[in-house]
C-alpha cells in the first residue's frame, strides 16, 4: 500500500493501512459471530487482491458482485480500491434482464456472487458478448472458480495499485430520468472529501461500531462504513435485516450508531428482544429525509427507554451522484425540526435555482443544486447524461427545496418523477410501461404516496378495458414477474377515466389529492 510518490493524496486503501499501523489489534469487521481485527483486514485484503490479480484483474478494470451482505464483500470493495480497480455491487432483487443490461454497460472482467444468485447471474451473463468470469463465494459448482480458491492464488506479476484520487474505486448503478439504470463512477477523492466532510457533523467518536444492514449495492452502505473505519472503528455486518437479530447485535457488539429507514426502525422497537434489550452503547441515529417526522420522534423516545439516554438523530440528504452528506440536519437541531434536511455539509456548495439557474428568494421554491470536490466523476459511458447532470456547472438533484428563515433547508418535491420506497428509487415510468402492457390494462398512473413504513408506497391508478375484470393482486404480481418486486404497486386504484391536461399530460398531482382525501 506504498506510495510511489511521498506527495500523494490519502486513498481508501490508506485507512487500511494507517489502522493497521496505529490500532492492529483493535475489531474491524464483525460477522455472523466472526471478528476480523484490522491486522486480518490488511491480511485478507492482500489475500483477495493476488487472487484478483490471478483472474486478471488490473488497474481500471471492474468487478461486479451480486449478493447478500458480508464481511467479503467489503474486503473485496477494499481490495479492488487498492488496486486501482472497480466495484460495481448489483441489486439482487433486479430480474436477470435489468442485471443484463447494468453489466453490458459496465463490462466487469469477473462477476462474484452465491450459490443463492448464481443461477441469476448465469442467466444475465449469457446474452453479453464478452461475458465475464463468474466467481463463487461459500458454495462450489464445476468448472467455476470459489471465492476460497481464489484467495490463495499467486499471481505472475505484481498486483496494480490506485494511482490517484480520482481513480474510480466504485460504480453505483441509480435509476434515472430515462428509467434506465445509470452508473455513477464513484472516485478515492470523493468518497474520501466526503468523509472529511461529514465526520465532524455526525460527532462520530474514535473506535465507535456502526451496525450495517444497509445492502451493500446501496451508497448509503459504503458511505457510513468509511466513516467509522477512518474513525479507527468496526463495523458490525448483518447479511439482511432481520428486527430480533438486529436488536441482539446492536446490544451484544455494543454498537454507537446506525442508519434507519422508518420501517426498519419501527420493527426493530417491536421485536420481542426489544423490551429487555439494552441499548445504552447507541449515540446515533442516521436518518433520511423521506421520514415523516412523528415517527422519528416516537423512535428517539423508545431508544432512550431502553437506556440510549445521550442518542442523537441526523438527518442526512444526499444522492449517489452527489454522496450521502450534502446536507445534514444536525443532532443539535434535528429533535427540534427533524423534517428539515438541516444545513449544507462543510465543503459543499449549495443552492437552490429556478429554470433560469438563478438563486431563489428565501422561501422559494428552487432545484437544490451542487458544487463539491466530493461529486461523482460522472456517469459510466453515458457521457450526454453527464453534461445534463452537471449543466451549468452545478450538480443538479432533480429535488426541490425551500430555505426557512434560519437558513435550514426543506426538501418539498422531486423534480423527477421518482418514488422513494424502503430506501429504494423507484421510477414511475417503467412501472407504468410495465403496467400498459398487460392486455386488459387501457391507461394507468403510477405515483408514490406517503407511507409510514416505507416512506413512500408505490400506487397504480388503472383504467381496465371496457367490460374487463382486472384485480389488484393480478395486476401487482404481473408487475412482480417482469421488474424487481420493490417496483410493485402496493396499492391498486381502479377509475373509469384518468384526468388529463389539454395537452393529454395526466394529472397525477388531482389523483393523488383525491386519494389523499379519502384517506383521511
Amino acid at each position: 500500500m506504498q506510495h510511489e510518490h511521498g506527495g500523494l493524496p490519502y486513498l481508501l486503501s490508506d485507512v487500511v493501512a494507517d489502522n493497521v499501523r496505529w490500532v492492529p489489534d483493535e475489531p474491524a469487521l464483525i460477522f455472523n459471530g466472526r471478528t476480523r481485527t484490522w491486522r486480518d483486514f490488511a491480511r485478507d485484503m492482500a489475500a483477495i487482491q493476488n487472487g484478483l490479480a490471478s483472474l486478471g484483474v488490473k488497474h481500471g478494470s471492474r468487478v461486479a458482485v451480486l449478493d447478500r451482505n458480508s464481511d467479503d464483500y467489503v474486503l473485496l470493495g477494499y481490495a479492488l480500491a487498492g488496486m486501482g480497480a472497480v466495484l460495481v455491487p448489483v441489486n439482487m432483487w433486479l430480474r436477470a434482464q435489468e442485471v443484463s443490461y447494468i453489466l453490458n454497460n459496465a463490462q466487469p472482467v469477473l462477476v462474484v456472487t452465491s450459490e443463492e444468485f448464481a443461477d441469476l447471474a448465469l442467466e444475465a451473463i449469457e446474452p453479453l458478448f464478452d461475458k465475464p468470469r463468474m466467481v463463487l463465494r461459500g458454495a462450489e459448482r464445476s468448472g467455476v472458480v470459489t471465492f476460497a480458491q481464489m484467495c490463495t492464488m499467486i499471481p505472475d506479476g505484481p498486483v496494480s495499485r490506485a494511482r490517484t484520487w480520482d481513480d474510480p474505486h466504485l460504480v453505483l448503478y441509480t435509476s434515472g430520468t430515462t428509467g434506465r439504470p445509470k452508473g455513477a463512477i464513484i472516485s478515492h477523492r470523493r468518497t474520501i472529501l466526503d468523509a472529511l466532510n461529514a465526520l465532524p457533523v455526525f460527532g462520530i467518536r474514535q473506535s465507535e461500531r456502526f451496525f450495517c444492514y444497509m445492502p451493500l449495492f446501496h451508497t448509503g452502505a459504503w458511505d457510513y462504513l468509511k466513516l467509522y473505519f477512518m474513525q479507527r472503528g468496526a463495523a458490525v455486518i448483518a447479511e439482511r435485516f432481520e428486527p430480533e437479530s438486529a436488536v441482539k447485535q446492536i446490544e451484544t457488539h455494543r454498537c454507537n450508531g446506525m442508519f434507519g429507514v422508518p420501517l426498519v426502525l419501527r420493527q426493530m422497537t417491536e421485536a420481542k428482544a426489544w423490551a429487555t434489550s439494552d441499548m445504552s452503547s447507541m449515540r446515533l441515529i442516521a436518518y433520511a429525509n423521506y421520514d415523516p417526522s412523528t415517527l422519528i420522534l416516537k423512535i428517539v423516545d423508545a431508544f432512550r427507554a431502553r437506556g440510549a439516554e445521550n442518542i442523537g438523530i441526523a438527518n442526512a440528504y444526499g444522492l449517489t451522484e452527489g454522496g450521502p452528506y450534502i446536507c445534514i440536519n444536525r443532532p443539535e437541531e434535528a429533535l427540534r425540526q427533524p423534517l428539515s434536511i438541516g444545513r449544507p455539509v462543510p465543503g459543499a456548495q449549495v443552492a437552490l435555482l429556478d429554470e433560469a439557474m438563478n438563486e431563489v428568494p428565501s422561501g422559494e421554491l428552487g432545484e437544490i443544486c451542487i458544487r463539491s470536490p466530493a461529486l461523482m466523476s460522472g456517469y459510466l459511458n453515458r457521457p450526454e447524461a453527464t453534461a445534463e447532470a452537471f449543466a451549468g456547472g452545478w450538480l443538479h438533484t432533480g429535488d426541490l427545496g425551500r430555505a426557512d428563515a434560519e437558513g435550514l433547508i426543506h426538501l418539498v418535491d422531486r423534480k423527477k418523477d421518482m418514488i422513494r420506497s424502503g430506501g429504494e428509487n423507484v421510477f414511475a415510468k417503467e412501472v407504468e410501461l410495465t403496467l400498459i402492457s398487460h392486455p386488459r390494462v387501457r391507461d394507468c398512473a403510477v405515483f408514490g404516496l406517503p407511507d409510514d413504513d416505507y416512506g413512500e408506497r408505490v400506487v397504480a391508478a388503472i383504467v381496465a378495458d371496457a367490460g374487463e375484470e382486472l384485480t389488484a393482486q393480478e395486476l401487482i404480481d404481473f408487475v412482480r414477474a417482469r421488474i424487481a418486486g420493490f417496483k410493485a404497486p402496493r396499492q391498486v386504484v381502479f377509475m373509469a377515466e384518468l384526468p388529463k391536461t389539454p395537452a393529454g399530460k395526466i394529472k397525477k398531482h388531482e389523483i393523488k389529492k383525491k386519494l389523499s382525501e379519502v384517506a383521511a
